[in-house]
């Protein structure tokens, strides 16, 4: 089956309300997000589904709640869509929520449910919605995991075990062409080397980078594993119109990340090819802590939720600033609500308290689920289907329910991946291997960016700052971050129904316009 090189102007919709006493419906009764074939099929993916039979509505998303549908409710009208854009194009309020906005200034995500409008929100994992005669309930919730009695020697036993379930249910539901984004990381990496274990491989691995033909630590890491499996292996490192794709990934997300810019080139590759294709989403946060992991723990312990609320905020800060602000978006976009954000966040850790982590159960729940979930859905959703198998249930409440000592000292994944497949043990990771330094575009990429810049600001006319701002170097935020924050705060601004269809077709524009040279190196 091959899949449309564009995408629908319109995302799928459905509202439901009442006009002089009679209930009106406009867009889709049905609709699901999976293919009719593997509706019922038990593997890890991310799912929505709808159905409005004339007199009750009912909604479902997945177990862990990884797709975010969007749902509107006000005055007695009810609207869903997988576009939090289509819903305010087709009408819906967008009364800004400045409290969430205050959460993803200072730590890049939406909590909860929360999206940037005040009457939209998403499902929570497990949902089931139902509305009926103007009455709405939405049952499901994060379901707080118990700690298990297990030493390191039985969780590396039980992840190698519940993840080769997990892949074996997978290559049972799909015997077509299948596509592996491999980085350098171990998430993939465990993904293909299953693959072979089970006497299957993907037609072709993918990697892509940013630095032209001199391959950064991922494409290395990627390639060596490529030439031991003796697979396909296309690299995508051309020079990429930054601005363009930060616009485009602000749509496709919407508004709800600030990051994924730097995907675009695998949307790109993935465009018009068949089959399905893996993602390693949440492969991380179950299997090695990060590296504020130890110091949150400890707070936990303590009962300090304030203290892991404001790490987050620091860390945050940290990352997307220049080293002489290090203070991040909040200041900048949301002023004057520090104290209001930390006790929200702080709050929102606390409900996992007694979770065998509270940190790595909020972290899954919110970032991994709010933003990180957009790659599968949104960048990846030229697809047919995306498997995820790291949201196996099995696979993902076992290690929700690992003690912390089996997972603190980051090794946990090495340890499964080396165990289970020794012949790849000697393989450095990414983090093992020096990148070398980073290439500008050549001159017709950079003439090709300032039209960019000039075309996309002038659409939007209201970019702090205008064109002056990405050609100048921000004092403040790092230049990636500091791009996304102001496109960002443009969509927003004096944002209706007629201004969102206006992104909806500049991100279209854009999208047509895509680069469409893209491996820089195959094997």
């Amino acid at each position: 089956m091959t899949r449309p090189t564009e995408e629908k102007s319109e995302a799928p919709f459905l509202r439901l309300g009442w006009r002089n006493g009679r209930l009106e419906m406009s867009g889709r009764p049905t609709w699901q997000s999976d293919p009719e074939d593997l509706h019922e099929t038990s593997v890890g993916r991310l799912w929505a589904r709808w159905n409005w039979d004339g007199t009750r509505l009912t909604a479902e998303v997945d177990p862990f709640g990884f797709f975010n549908l969007f749902v509107y409710e006000k005055d007695g009208v009810i609207a869903l869509s997988t576009s939090l854009l289509e819903l305010v194009a087709k009408g819906c309020d967008a009364t800004q929520d400045r409290r969430a906005l205050a959460v993803f200034h200072r730590i890049g995500i939406f909590i909860h449910d929360d999206t940037p409008f005040v009457h939209i929100h998403t499902l929570p994992p497990g949902a089931r919605l139902t509305w009926e005669a103007g009455v709405l309930r939405i049952e499901g919730g994060v379901p707080i995991p118990k700690v298990q009695t297990i030493d390191r020697e039985q969780a590396v036993e039980g992840m190698t075990h519940h993840f080769r379930v997990a892949m074996s249910r997978i290559l049972a539901a799909w015997d077509g062409p299948l596509t592996l984004p491999l980085s350098g990381g171990r998430d993939s990496r465990h993904t293909l080397l299953e693959m072979f274990h089970q006497g299957r491989q993907p037609e072709t691995c993918v990697t892509f980078h940013h630095n032209g033909h001199s391959m950064n630590a991922e494409a290395q890491a990627a390639r060596a594993v490529a030439i031991r499996a003796n697979v396909r292996h296309d690299v995508l490192g051309h020079a990429r119109p930054r601005l363009a794709d930060s616009m485009r990934a602000i749509v496709k997300t919407s508004l709800c990340a600030d990051e994924h810019a730097q995907m675009m080139p695998l949307h790109d590759y993935m465009t018009g090819r068949e089959g399905a294709v893996f993602d390693g989403i949440a492969g991380d946060i179950l299997t090695n802590p990060d590296s504020d992991a130890d110091r949150f723990y400890r707070l936990a312990l303590a009962d300090d939720y304030a203290g892991i609320a404001q790490g987050l905020v620091e860390g945050h800060g940290r990352v997307i600033s220049q080293e002489n602000w290090a203070r991040g978006a909040g200041p900048i976009y949301s002023p004057g609500m520090d104290e209001e954000v930390l006790d929200y966040i702080g709050r929102a850790v606390a409900a996992y308290a007694d979770a065998p982590d509270p940190y790595q159960v909020f972290w899954m729940y919110h970032r991994t689920r709010r933003e990180i979930n957009f790659v599968p859905q949104a960048i990846l959703a030229q697809s047919k289907i995306v498997f995820c198998p790291y949201l196996d249930e099995d696979f993902a409440n076992f290690c929700l329910s690992l003690p912390y000592a089996v997972t603190k000292d980051q090794q946990l994944h090495n340890d499964v991946i080396a165990r289970a497949y020794p012949k790849y043990a000697d393989i450095p990771y990414s983090d093992e291997l020096a990148t070398p330094p980073r290439r500008g575009g050549t001159l017709r990429h950079k003439l090709r960016s300032a039209v960019d810049v000039w075309r996309i600001t002038g659409s939007l006319g209201n970019v702090p700052g205008g064109m002056r701002t990405f050609f100048s170097k921000s004092n403040r935020l790092r230049r990636n971050p500091d791009t996304m924050y102001r496109l960002h705060a443009a969509c927003l601004d004096k944002l209706d129904a007629g201004r969102a269809r206006h992104l909806q077709k500049l991100a279209a524009k854009l999208e047509r316009d895509r680069p469409k040279q893209l491996i820089s190196d195959a094997i």
